[in-house]
């Protein structure tokens, strides 16, 4: 279980500095850049500073999916976000400082990138069709190497 937990620890780590997206990106900057109370809670503001350049990030990377939410007609970004504030609420600890340390909050975020991704094709957004099948192999790869590694 702990290898499991490494892997996937690895992967989010490579995930977000490799093909890091807004989401995780904005999360990642609150980590480092916002303080913490006494019992590991972040300063709400600072966090909803970076929460809302997040959101804005998405919204210019992804132009064509943002008018169409705007006007009610990509309810796949609802899907995206509803899902992250359901992993958000499976995995955080109740801890802020400990969970951006730990990082399974981190998987979150970059899965709702992910997501992000998915809707921006449903909702017409043109992309790349290379991209994604690229960066499935650096991470097949890289989970490969690290299980070899860990034998």
């Amino acid at each position: 279980m702990k290898i499991f937990i490494g892997i996937l620890v690895l992967l989010v780590l490579l995930i977000t500095s490799v093909f890091a997206g807004c989401a995780a990106d904005a999360y990642s900057k609150a980590c480092a850049s916002c303080s913490f109370d006494q019992y590991g809670k972040m300063d709400q503001n600072c966090y909803g500073g970076y929460k809302t350049s997040g959101v804005a990030c998405t919204s210019t990377t992804y132009p064509i999916m943002s008018g169409k939410y705007a006007n009610g007609e990509c309810s796949a970004v609802d899907t995206c976000t509803s899902d992250l504030n359901s992993c958000i609420v499976q995995y955080q600890s109740g801890n802020d400082s400990l969970d951006c340390q730990e990082g399974s909050v981190a998987v979150c975020f970059a899965v709702a990138d992910e997501c992000m991704k998915h809707a921006a094709t449903e909702c017409g957004e043109i992309q790349n069709p290379c991209s994604a099948p690229a960066a499935g192999f650096v991470l097949l790869f890289a989970g490969m190497g690290f299980i070899k590694l860990k034998k």
